[in-house]
């Protein structure tokens, strides 16, 4: 789910869940019963065992300034302040169950102007379960919280490369956004039967917006998802593999309400030294209830990287392709309700300068069509973390990231950037 983290003498940075010294939190691989050299002994793991549990507890603290607090395109309001990050990661791990618990939060309290202080707020909390009662069998249960008004207000926090989104709604970033809640649960089953493999799962996202105008049409919604995956083992560290995904989606208005489906197939591999990755394309279609939005389909494709080239450097990136809904309408006379298609690729690097220096990057961008509309949006963030070691589990951070929508919608652009300096203190 989140990128994963080196081991070498490292500090804790915003953004980094567990401290940079805690182990990584990624999708559970398919299933192989080999050795996991991401996981290898030799990675410095500083922790607080608290009995069965390891605990890696994180705080950033320090002051901001943000130059266009509420993301508007004119009458920008800049404001300096607070900025607290808290985050802690808890494991524990018998063998058979493994239990994860993660939580990270980014407050802000701006000091003039600014915005509503929950609108200021992004967070994201979960636990993840793994249980594998046979060799040849896993368990994997996933449910999450997130807060945020767009996709790189927490990819700033936790540098997540994978979304539990599975739609386009409330992931590019817009002028003047709401903030909103996103409750994920996920579960699956992963069966090996000598070199093939079939995994069954099913997901439920609900996603609910602050200060909802009554009078306006409103994108709170649940969508229910369920996906087979088959496939094989080719070579000893590659496997192929097709899945199929049904969803259905359903919206406090009733106009936005769709269903739809996802096929493809891919490649993937074990980890290769220390490469693990997966590419696929396919189709995708979704059709929506009320026939004045239309219905939108096409190719799909993506994929996901995480590479250790060497225990300094870790790199992580990944592609998508997402079907949604937007509130626009299609044209200046016509009702609200348009679908798009959204493009998304996140990347993130973390290396380790000296002993004393780390540094760690991220770049997204997501490119939104509006179906049957001529408007279209390129969303980019670009952020870096410095960190100066001061004593072993301290250390002074200079964090920035800038986040820039283009349209060729009039007045629908903006830029903002956020500098944050402070101090990071991990256990």
């Amino acid at each position: 789910m989140l990128s994963a983290s080196f081991a070498a003498p490292a500090w804790a940075q915003v953004g980094s869940l567990g401290g940079a010294a805690g182990p990584t939190l990624t999708p559970p691989p398919v299933l192989t019963n080999r050795d996991d050299p991401f996981t290898k002994p030799g990675r410095e793991y500083s922790a607080v065992p608290i009995g069965i549990w390891l605990a890696y507890p994180t705080l950033f603290f320090g002051g901001v300034f943000d130059n266009n607090v509420s993301q508007t395109t004119a009458g920008r309001t800049s404001s300096a302040g607070a900025r607290l990050v808290p985050s802690l990661l808890a494991e524990a791990n018998d063998g058979i169950h493994k239990t994860t618990l993660y939580g990270m939060a980014d407050a802000r309290l701006y000091g003039n102007g600014g915005t509503r202080s929950i609108d200021a707020l992004a967070a994201r909390a979960g636990v993840i379960e793994r249980f594998q009662p046979m060799l040849d069998m896993v368990f994997n249960f996933q449910g999450d919280y997130t807060r945020q008004r767009d996709l790189f207000s927490t990819f700033g926090i936790d540098h997540s490369v994978t979304s539990l989104n599975p739609t386009a709604i409330g992931l590019a970033p817009t002028t003047s956004p709401l903030a909103y809640n996103q409750f994920s649960g996920t579960a699956s089953v992963q069966k090996a039967f000598g070199s093939a493999f079939v995994n069954i799962g099913g997901s439920v996202v609900g996603i609910q917006y602050d200060h909802n105008d009554p009078t306006s049409p409103s994108p709170d919604g649940v969508t229910y998802t369920a996906t087979g995956r088959g496939g094989f083992w080719f070579t000893p560290v590659l496997y192929a593999y097709t899945e199929a995904a049904l969803d259905e989606r359903r919206f406090s208005n009733q106009i936005f309400n769709s269903s739809g489906y996802r096929t493809v197939g891919g490649i993937g591999s074990d980890q290769i030294g220390l490469f693990r990755g997966e590419v696929y394309g396919g189709y995708q279609s979704e059709r929506h209830d009320f026939a004045p939005i239309g219905n939108v389909s096409g190719t799909v494709f993506g994929g996901r990287v995480y590479y250790y080239p060497v225990r300094e450097l870790t790199l992580s990136a990944a592609v998508d392709e997402s079907l949604g809904v937007s509130l626009l309408a299609a044209n200046s006379t016509g009702a609200p309700g348009v679908s798009t298609r959204a493009t998304t690729v996140l990347l993130q690097a973390t290396y380790a300068l000296a002993r004393e220096w780390t540094a760690s990057s991220r770049l997204g961008f997501i490119h939104t069509d509006y179906v049957n509309a001529v408007r279209t949006d390129d969303a980019w963030t670009v952020g870096a973390t410095l960190t100066y070691s001061v004593w072993y589990n301290f250390g002074l951070t200079l964090d920035y990231q800038r986040v820039q929508l283009t349209s060729n919608a009039p007045l629908a652009g903006f830029t903002r950037d956020v500098i944050s300096v402070g101090g990071t203190y991990k256990y």
